[in-house]
């Protein structure tokens, strides 16, 4: 009975072990810490869960009461990625962060870059927060952020009713490590409205036709994307077998088809 009631007794420790080990874990361990800044009393660490890219990117914004040490998770937070370039300046699209932090207490956002850093110009990210906590407001700038080529942004240009040049920027993502069999996929579609305006298209019809045109096939298994949200359309692409292959995807608007896109995928 004594050894019966000691198990029990150590089983309820190594519980109350795992709990406090899951409770005292960090929810940005797993993140890549790219900018830290300070702003009248106010800590704001900014994280993104892979190298920035042209294309689609997760940001995620930890905020903490450098006075009490705690995090801060009543806050609203917006954000203005801008591309400084030698003769003008211009921005992405961008949604989110917003004023709903996720379960570890992090702000997330989604950033479209539509251009990479280097020669060409210079990324900054400034941040604006209304700490509604201490009612106060907060305003920090992320600069020299590092922005890597995809070769995945491209431009559908097309003619509209009144014969005014229309830019939809069409990005493709989830095809970084393409393998043999089904693949997802996500296409953003945004409206280049000004050099500081990207709106959502969020009404659009897109098929997909991958070939391998050195082999004269095609796949099976495909899905046409779908729009979910912020821009973005969620599909599927197959590939049956590894090589040099080209994915068409055709857009249309209501009955008016607007172009086709072609991305070239090699593995």
């Amino acid at each position: 009975m004594k050894l019966h009631l000691l198990l029990f007794a150590l089983m309820g420790l190594l519980i109350l072990g795992c709990e406090d080990s899951n409770n005292d874990s960090d929810p940005t361990e797993e993140l890549i810490l790219i900018g830290s800044a300070t702003e009248n009393g106010l800590s704001i660490d900014l994280y993104v869960d892979q190298i920035l890219k042209v294309g689609l990117n997760k940001l995620y914004f930890d905020l903490t009461d450098l006075t009490s040490e705690d995090q801060v998770t009543e806050a609203q937070i917006t954000q203005k990625p801008i591309m400084h370039m030698e003769t003008m300046n211009h921005s992405c699209p961008v949604a989110g962060p917003g004023s709903a932090p996720n379960s570890d207490g992090l702000f997330e956002s989604e950033v479209v870059f539509i251009m990479a850093s280097g020669m060409m110009g210079t990324w900054d990210d400034t941040v604006f927060v209304e700490n509604q906590e201490t009612s106060t407001s907060h305003q920090v700038v992320f600069e020299d952020l590092t922005v890597a080529e995809t070769n995945m942004k491209k431009n559908l240009v097309f003619n509209d009713a009144d014969s005014n040049q229309v830019i939809y920027i069409v990005t493709l993502n989830g095809l970084e490590a393409p393998k043999v069999g089904v693949n997802d996929l996500i296409l953003t579609v945004h409206k280049k409205q000004t050099m500081m305006s990207f709106p959502e298209v969020a009404d659009l019809s897109i098929s997909i036709d991958p070939q391998m045109p050195d082999m004269g096939h095609g796949s099976e298994g495909n899905v046409n994307p779908v729009y979910s949200e912020n821009g973005k359309y969620e599909g599927k692409v197959a590939f049956s077998m590894t090589g040099y292959w080209t994915i068409d995807f055709s857009f249309s608007q209501g009955s008016e088809e607007l172009g086709t896109i072609q991305y070239a995928v090699n593995f």
